[in-house]
């Protein structure tokens, strides 16, 4: 009998130590669509396409590309910070037509904790510490690792790009090209939204960019007919100023959808 009872309680000792471990339950996350809308005050903005300024003089303009870098994306609560993403780039290559402009262009962030959230920090173009670095540093699929948002000669990625053409009041075409890069020149939003991250679910926000408003606000005006164009340049040269001043009026002309 004691035999038995023994062997009996190896079994069982056995059995125990093969069972299969409860899994860990798996993290809650849910995702953040950040769709970015392109728009001539409230027209959709469509590249390529001829628009009226709405000022004297340039009399209208024509987008070829609005392009930039989005940096530092955080959940805010409670005035407590949340990591969403660290960098993205945003390029409004598609809004070629009606229809593309109107549906923008979409930066999507995937498995975030789920969570209630009061705000949406935003960064445009890059903190120095990432600007100080090159591609070489990152692989291909991230827009840090492309050599063609980068410049070797200033050791700066170029942190927005916008080009076009603008016809003056004595109807003379001209182009325009503001590219900003080089250090001093992140700018950092903070928009006041209330919006929650949800189980297995996607959260929409969209925010709009009046390109109307990086040229032609009444105070920040940029005069494009004499001002066509920056490359950056060394800081506090007339080349850095336009460049930062443009990056300034682009993250200025940012709204989120309420």
């Amino acid at each position: 009998m004691r035999t038995i009872i023994l062997l009996l309680l190896s079994i069982t000792m056995w059995s125990s130590s093969c069972e299969t471990p409860p899994k860990k339950e798996d993290k809650i996350t849910g995702n953040l669509a950040i769709t970015f809308k392109a728009r001539y005050g409230a027209d959709p903005l469509i590249l390529f396409q001829q628009t009226a300024t709405g000022q004297s003089n340039p009399t209208n303009i024509l987008f070829k590309k609005l392009d930039f870098f989005i940096s530092d994306i955080k959940g805010v609560n409670a005035g407590t910070k949340t990591d969403f993403a660290d960098v993205g780039y945003i390029s409004m290559v598609n809004s070629i037509t009606q229809q593309a402009a109107e549906e923008g262009t979409t930066f999507t962030i995937n498995d975030l904790p789920v969570g209630s959230y009061t705000a949406l920090d935003l960064g445009i173009g890059l903190s120095d510490a990432i600007n100080n670095t090159t591609p070489g540093d990152y692989n291909s699929d991230s827009p840090l690792g492309l050599n063609g948002n980068h410049w070797a000669s200033w050791n700066s990625y170029i942190l927005c790009k916008l080009e076009g053409d603008i016809t003056q009041s004595n109807g003379t075409t001209s182009g325009f090209l503001y590219h900003s890069g080089v250090n001093g020149m992140h700018q950092l939003l903070s928009f006041a939204k209330n919006y929650d991250i949800e189980a297995n679910q996607t959260t929409e926000i969209t925010v709009y960019v009046d390109a109307k408003d990086i040229f032609f606000k009444t105070g920040s005006e940029i005069d494009m007919v004499t001002d066509k164009q920056t490359h950056s340049g060394a800081v506090g040269s007339a080349d850095y100023n336009l460049a930062k001043k443009v990056i300034e009026n682009l993250a200025a002309a940012m709204t989120i959808q309420s």
